[in-house]
């Protein structure tokens, strides 16, 4: 009892000391952080093979490193075909792949809703995943970058922001990240998450669909261009005839697979990675 009223009195003392949004991150990230444990690592990395474990798996190229790394953060829908795909494309690239699994290691089936894991608590993750790749003789500790699909572009604008890192207790930062099909904003149904943050320090490429129903674009702008203009390492493209979901198919969600813009979009994650 002693405690919580302790605590209670904290947060009372950063809304005011600290400002409510301060104080907001701080109840917000510690309660959904601390619903559910670490997650656990392999300490080698293999070669992709068909029968191989996608969940929190690493993967590099032939040879024996070190090579620059990858954290490819998923979708709402957890691990799926695509994911392993993306991860291929990205090892045939010469980066070795963590393929990031928030969900199944935590028997997680309530997708992006309020009662599973929510965002902050994958933003731990990947940062934790950072922290594993940082101890292992095949990475290339100074080029390590985070990728993230939809959920995972959410994770990809926030790890750029030296304000999310604190708040998850992150010592190390990811070099750059790239984010697919998300948005600078997101009407969580308990307010609106800020994704792309006004702290951001770290090299961040956006690739959006203009007519993304899912996570629409429309808060990036002007955003986006008056970031820029101060100087912030943000980089976009916006694919005009694309839908959300972009490398996969879901006609129940709307999602129209398109071979020419996940081809290009992979191309510009690629030259991305390779400039920063």
């Amino acid at each position: 009892m002693r405690h919580s009223i302790l605590v209670l009195i904290l947060i009372l003392s950063l809304s005011i000391f600290l400002g409510p949004a301060t104080a907001q991150s701080s109840f917000m990230y510690g309660k959904s952080i601390g619903a559910y444990s670490d997650l656990e690592f392999p300490s080698s990395a293999g070669e992709m093979g068909f029968f191989s474990s996608q969940s929190n798996g690493i993967f590099k190229p032939e040879g024996n490193g070190p090579f620059p790394a990858v954290v490819l953060a998923h979708t709402c829908g957890g691990l799926q075909p695509h994911i392993t795909e993306r991860a291929k494309d990205l090892i045939s690239a010469g980066y070795l792949v963590l393929v990031l699994d928030s969900y199944g290691p935590r028997n997680h089936t309530a997708y992006c809703m309020p009662s599973g894991v929510l965002a902050p608590r994958v933003y731990k993750d990947a940062f934790d995943a950072l922290k594993h790749l940082g101890q292992m003789k095949e990475v290339d500790l100074s080029r390590i970058y985070l990728v993230g699909l939809s959920l995972g572009s959410f994770v990809a604008g926030s790890v750029a922001s030296p304000e999310v890192a604190y708040w998850v207790g992150a010592k190390q930062r990811f070099r750059a990240s790239v984010g697919w099909y998300g948005s600078c904003t997101f009407d969580s149904g308990r307010g609106t998450w800020e994704l792309v943050h006004s702290d951001m320090d770290k090299p961040l490429l956006l690739l959006m669909a203009k007519d993304d129903s899912e996570t629409p674009i429309k808060s990036c702008f002007p955003l986006l261009e008056d970031m820029k203009a101060q100087g912030k390492p943000v980089s976009w493209h916006v694919y005009e005839n694309a839908t959300h979901g972009w490398d996969k198919s879901d006609a129940r969600r709307g999602y129209s697979y398109s071979e020419e813009t996940t081809k290009d979009a992979m191309k510009r994650t690629i030259e991305f990675l390779k400039q920063n």
